[in-house]
């Protein structure tokens, strides 16, 4: 039998936004077509999930498989000085919001292709290698020029929607990616690969996400197997052009001048190149109009450094599914202006409390509150709901954070936590208890 050309939705990417989207839209009963670039498995940075995205792949179904897999459980995160004077354990069984104790550490590659392979054994139509060279807009919906990958035949098909869960590249440009908001932190660049031999603790912290703050920068440590971790510096785009480096020579120096990463990395070892990416962080204007929806990386992206990427991804995926299927049986209408600005607002204002945290992360006065073993108010639990991922704020929730920001701000002109300082002491400090948990 010859490939449909007709569909409800086309979706562009088979990322976890991508497949989760289609898993979604095609339960609903809308026939989904799924169109992505690569062959999978495939490379991908952004290992760490979040135990708030449990919720979200238990609801499209892929849950007990995710749990099959054997992936590392992850029990928290913990937080270091890059000069060894101060640490923080983040223990997600301690947060406010019940039910947030565990998530896991996976490796991309076979992660999202057991998405992709969920939504295919769900009734998705994939087409990998493929790519939408063109896109024009009919009085039902769309036509699409799908390419092979290798720059073969083209083919046509038509779709009412499209859900745009592309990704970060500018593969399928459109003029919902042209408005992007002002942007609130340096450009920054990740330098990462993956490693054989990093140091990790023993028992059940072992799977935990490891954080080394630096001056101008930070190091993720993320267990992917037993005997892998993803390890990657953020640094800013300034920095690494005046170091005047290869991004392997700059990685090198910065874990060398670290007393903290020495220690980790001592034995550790490169099992492949390193990979490089930019702009980290940006969210497009308009995330929805018409018959199109932006998903995912598509629509934006903050910095990983709380590892909501996954997580906002999926987050994206069951919201922009919804509005697909509310316009669908409202009469296959376009998605109304007003539902796509309600879209619009509720993903950026999720994604803002993330930012708010990521914001006090890189001052230095509000990073010492949050490094803080026993913040004061009963606000650690809250803080620590939210970086697992909750980031729906109840009022209990609500309060507490805001009064975290408030201590933030009031940090810089008094100390109302003990202060730390980024740069190594004259003479070393007390470590903190690294057994205390947020």
């Amino acid at each position: 039998m010859p490939p449909s050309s007709q569909f409800d939705v086309l979706i562009i990417g088979a990322g976890p936004a991508g497949s989760s989207a289609a898993t979604r839209t095609q339960a609903a009963g809308l026939r989904t077509l799924v169109v992505e670039k690569s062959t999978f498995p495939r490379f991908r940075v952004g290992e760490s999930l979040l135990p708030q995205a449990n919720h979200l792949l238990k609801e499209t179904g892929v849950w007990d498989k995710v749990r099959a897999c054997g992936f590392v459980e992850k029990f928290g995160a913990r937080f270091h000085l890059g000069h060894g004077d101060a640490e923080k354990s983040v223990v997600f069984a301690t947060g406010l919001i019940p039910g947030l104790e565990q998530t896991y550490q996976v490796d991309r590659a076979r992660f999202d292709a057991l998405l992709l392979d969920h939504a295919r054994e769900t009734g998705v139509e994939v087409r990998c290698e493929t790519t939408v060279s063109d896109l024009e807009t009919t009085d039902e919906g769309h036509t699409a020029t799908l390419t092979s990958a290798s720059g073969g035949d083209s083919t046509t098909i038509n779709a009412r929607y499209v859900i745009d869960a592309s990704g970060r590249d500018q593969f399928f440009p459109s003029k919902l990616k042209s408005k992007l908001d002002p942007a609130t932190l340096p450009k920054r660049i990740a330098i990462y690969s993956h490693f054989h031999g990093v140091g990790r603790n023993e028992g059940s912290t072992g799977g935990d996400t490891v954080i080394v703050r630096l001056k101008d920068g930070w190091f993720w440590l993320i267990p992917i197997d037993a005997e892998h971790t993803s390890v990657g510096l953020v640094t800013t785009q300034a920095d690494f052009k005046a170091a005047r480096q290869t991004p392997a020579e700059h990685f090198a120096e910065v874990v060398a001048a670290q007393p903290r990463l020495q220690a980790l990395m001592s034995g550790a070892q490169a099992t492949m190149g390193f990979h490089v990416t930019a702009d980290y962080s940006y969210y497009r204007r308009e995330l929805a109009a018409e018959r199109i929806v932006l998903a995912g990386d598509a629509g934006g992206f903050i910095d990983p450094i709380f590892s909501s990427g996954v997580y906002l991804a999926l987050y994206s995926a069951k919201l922009a599914a919804a509005l697909v299927v509310d316009a669908h049986h409202a009469g296959d209408c376009p998605i109304p202006t007003r539902a796509g600005r309600r879209y619009t607002k509720h993903l950026k204002a999720h994604a803002g409390v993330f930012h708010k945290l990521i914001n006090a992360f890189y001052d230095e006065h509000s990073f010492s509150v949050f490094m803080c073993q026993e913040p004061p108010m009963t606000l650690g639990p809250a803080i620590t709901s939210i970086v697992a991922g909750h980031a729906e704020l109840t009022w209990p929730m609500w309060w507490r954070f805001q009064v975290f920001l408030l201590v933030c701000r009031l940090q810089s002109l008094l100390p109302v936590t003990p202060r730390i300082t980024l740069t190594p002491p004259s003479e070393p400090a007390t470590p903190l208890d690294s057994t205390a948990a947020a």
